[in-house]
């Protein structure tokens, strides 16, 4: 009998994105070459100075956080399980390599290849697997509009949306239909912090593992605001990439980390920015929100991910949690993964820029402004606009844009990051030297991101980008040479202006104009694929490994 690791290891060598007939190559080529895109990396760290306790709590957690894999496997699609089924007792030449993407993919659909089928007829269903098959939006409104309560129920963040026995539709919580998994997971995170003398992460293990039985997040996400441990957990239903129908329903993903202290209390310095920052902002300040402020930073190695944390793309670091109100009274916490920044340079950054960069640009490639790039990124999630004024009441900016929310949120973390690291160039806070290192790293960073597909939040965020910083002339393409030139200047001014759109289309919850950027700029255009046929060859993401967790390579 296998174990988990080589189950998903074996699971990584199966997956292919189309048929043979459509790629006129054999099954096992087209498979190979969906592989290839993914370059195995150990992801560690060192545990040796934990305390004995936190070490021993740090193992229950590692089980807890596997129990979220099937979970979130049945948030991206209702039937995986079947189709699971249906690869593991596939015998074809390529079946293992065809399992083995599933397991990244979490789904038969390519995230690499604007959700192409590979293990599948069908074709992705916006929703996910938090609605019904077959519902329709306007059947989900309607059904939202019998009752407040019903509408608060069907909207909520924690529900699946489900069939009644009258063909109508019903919400139904998190903690009934995935105990089979949050069950046994609350249970080892009560152990956990049973074998932990950390006050702060005991706490938040205990209202966790409480959560994931009467889905109120509220109490252990400020909790994990004050986590103060050499281990630094995530665990939960945050993110709504997903929900692409809506945006309303979160996905349970899981980080596993352990702190850097020395490191995070360096970068401490930037929370007393982030009122200050809001204030610089280009956009008018009537629309300008207050929230708390209190807003750790921590500098981690991770050490295990899970569910929506692995899938395709892995994150680099973090900004949550996106509960409005806890981040109005706490703000929140910042949460960059060093180990995998750095991978992610050495793997990908460098070899892409090395193809796509005019050679003389080359030397101001940064390592330091990719990783502030990622922070300031991060710290811009809690600024700008929150809620909405609609008919006398506050309406999360989240919920006005539905399904485009995601995209135009990862844009604008791009840009106001772009935009404030800048700002404090011009402070004083890095050097004068760091400006042309820090543009040119930005814009050509954003193809390593375009590379996830503009199917993806984050890859659709990076072509609108890309595509209005080459019509403002912000940086040149010559098709001769095939290399990019960054023109400084003009990408500065560029980025005020992109920032100002996306800040006021969100304070005025403007959909039409949130649709209308993304239709224009969120496209593969003649540049993109230019850059992006240079780059055969340079993974688009890794492939982690974590021998913490007892993963072999």
């Amino acid at each position: 009998m296998y174990d988990k690791c080589t189950l998903w290891i074996l699971a990584c060598l199966t997956l292919s994105g189309c048929t043979a007939s459509q790629a006129g190559e054999a099954p096992g080529t087209v498979m190979e070459k969906k592989m290839a895109q993914f370059a195995p990396a150990v992801i560690t760290a060192d545990v040796s100075g934990l305390p004995d306790s936190e070490r021993r709590a740090l193992d229950a957690i590692i089980a807890a956080a596997r129990y979220l894999d099937p979970v979130f496997l049945r948030q991206a699609y209702a039937k995986n399980p079947d189709i699971l089924a249906r690869l593991e007792a596939d015998r074809r030449p390529d079946a293992a390599l065809r399992l083995q993407y599933f397991w990244m993919m979490k789904g038969p659909w390519d995230r690499q290849d604007h959700w192409r089928p590979f293990a599948t007829t069908v074709a992705r269903p916006k929703g996910a697997g938090y609605y019904p098959t077959g519902m329709t939006k306007r059947e989900f409104e309607r059904a939202c509009s019998k009752s407040t309560e019903a509408k608060a129920a069907l909207q909520n963040l924690f529900t699946v949306v489900r069939r009644d026995d009258d063909g109508g539709l019903m919400a139904a919580p998190y903690s009934q239909v995935y105990a089979q998994w949050l069950e046994p997971s609350a249970g080892l995170l009560r152990r956990a912090a049973d074998l932990t003398d950390n006050v702060t992460l005991a706490t938040f293990l205990r209202s966790r593992a409480q959560a994931f039985l009467d889905d109120d997040y509220y109490q252990s996400d400020k909790d994990w605001m004050d986590l103060d441990s050499s281990v630094e957990v995530t665990m939960g239903p945050y993110e709504v990439y997903e929900d692409e129908l809506f945006g309303y329903k979160a996905a349970f993903e899981v980080f596993v980390t352990v702190t850097d202290a020395d490191a995070s209390a360096e970068l401490s310095r930037y929370k007393a920015g982030l009122s200050g920052w809001e204030k610089v902002l280009p956009y008018p300040d009537e629309f300008k929100p207050t929230r708390g402020r209190e807003s750790p930073i921590r500098v981690v190695d991770l050490v295990y991910a899970a569910g929506d944390a692995r899938t395709s793309v892995q994150t680099i670091a973090f900004n949550l949690p996106n509960d409005e109100r806890v981040r109005k009274e706490k703000g929140a916490k910042k949460v960059l993964m060093r180990n995998v920044i750095k991978a992610k340079f050495d793997m990908i950054m460098r070899p892409l820029a090395e193809r796509a960069l005019v050679a003389s640009q080359l030397p101001q490639l940064s390592a330091d402004a990719f990783f502030n790039q990622t922070l300031f990124h991060e710290l811009s999630h809690s600024l700008g606009p929150a809620y909405v004024k609609r008919d006398g009441q506050e309406v999360e900016v989240r919920m006005i844009l539905g399904g485009d929310y995601s995209a135009i949120e990862e844009c604008k973390a791009d840009v106001m990051g772009a935009f404030l690291v800048q700002h404090e160039i011009e402070k004083g806070t890095f050097p004068k030297a760091f400006r042309e290192q820090h543009l040119v790293s930005y814009f050509i960073g954003l193809f390593r991101s375009v590379r996830f597909g503009i199917s993806e939040a984050h890859g659709k965020g990076a072509a609108v980008q890309i595509n209005y910083f080459m019509e403002n002339g912000a940086a040149r393409w010559d098709p001769s040479s095939e290399r990019l030139t960054v023109d400084p200047e003009r990408l500065e001014a560029a980025v005020a202006m992109l920032l100002n759109r996306i800040l006021v289309l969100q304070a005025q919850g403007d959909v039409k104009a949130g649709k209308e950027l993304l239709a224009t700029y969120g496209v593969n255009s003649a540049v993109i694929d230019g850059v992006l046929a240079q780059l055969d060859g340079v993974p688009v993401d890794l492939r982690p490994i974590y021998p913490l967790a007892g993963e072999r390579e």
